[in-house]
């Protein structure tokens, strides 16, 4: 008797979420992966932030709200200067949960959770020497750590510390999708594109998708989209890229 192995993805959320609520965020996604018969784990970033680590005002009532639900929670610290970020506990946590309750054939992250996913994707078999690379990764408002470059004016380019973090390996073979709003103020669009040119950059399709890169836009601002129109192709090339029926 053969047993079929379930496909299994690894959900990371953004600043000021975990697991539960990012599992509810995108329960429209969720949902259908669980009727392709796929496993969603979702987990709790490492960092439990206070009040005055916000990069904004709010009130104590809705601050204790924020506690009381447990949603002060990030991958890393929110910095301005990319070059000041530390992701040492965040990348710890997640290799860490892999290893512990892997392999994973991909991952999903929101926001601060897709940075570090895409960072994840690029090194997993470094990190994590035993683990395949994935099928698939899933990067949702995400972003690369960036710094004003000094040769050419007006440009960015990635801070030296995560240089490497952020490059994708040319021979790579998992699936890259990117959903982006183009409301998104947290996050601008111009943000997770410039992220999205990084990959296409790097096997040279600037410009349109290939079989491997796969950019989804939606009207909407910081979030994940639920909308059937919207979630049901994302779906669909995940589906794909596991080989899932």
């Amino acid at each position: 008797m053969t047993t079929t192995t379930i496909p299994k993805l690894l959900f990371l959320h953004g600043f000021l979420q975990n697991g539960k609520v990012f599992s509810e965020k995108s329960s429209g996604i969720r949902k259908l992966l669980k009727k392709a018969n796929i496993q969603c784990d979702y987990i709790d970033g490492p960092v439990s932030l206070e009040k005055k680590d916000l990069p904004f005002e709010t009130d104590e009532e809705r601050w204790k709200a924020t506690v009381d639900a447990q949603m002060n929670k990030s991958w890393f610290y929110h910095s301005e200067i990319s070059k000041e970020l530390d992701l040492t506990d965040a990348i710890n946590t997640v290799t860490s949960y892999i290893k512990e309750n892997g392999p994973y054939d991909g991952i999903v992250g929101f926001s601060q959770g897709a940075a570090l996913s895409t960072i994840i994707t690029n090194k997993i078999t470094e990190l994590v020497p035993s683990h395949p690379e994935f099928k698939v990764s899933v990067i949702i408002s995400g972003y690369s750590f960036t710094e004003a470059d000094p040769e050419h004016e007006g440009q960015l380019r990635i801070t030296e510390r995560y240089r490497d973090s952020f490059t994708p390996k040319k021979d790579s073979k998992t699936k890259i999708i990117f959903i982006y709003g183009t409301s998104d103020q947290a996050v601008p669009a111009k943000r997770t594109q410039y992220l999205c040119n990084l990959f296409k950059e790097s096997e040279g399709t600037v410009g349109a998708d290939s079989e491997r890169i796969k950019v989804f836009e939606h009207p909407g601002g910081h979030m994940v989209p639920n909308k059937k129109d919207i979630i049901r192709p994302v779906v669909e090339e995940i589906i794909s890229a596991l080989g899932s029926n």
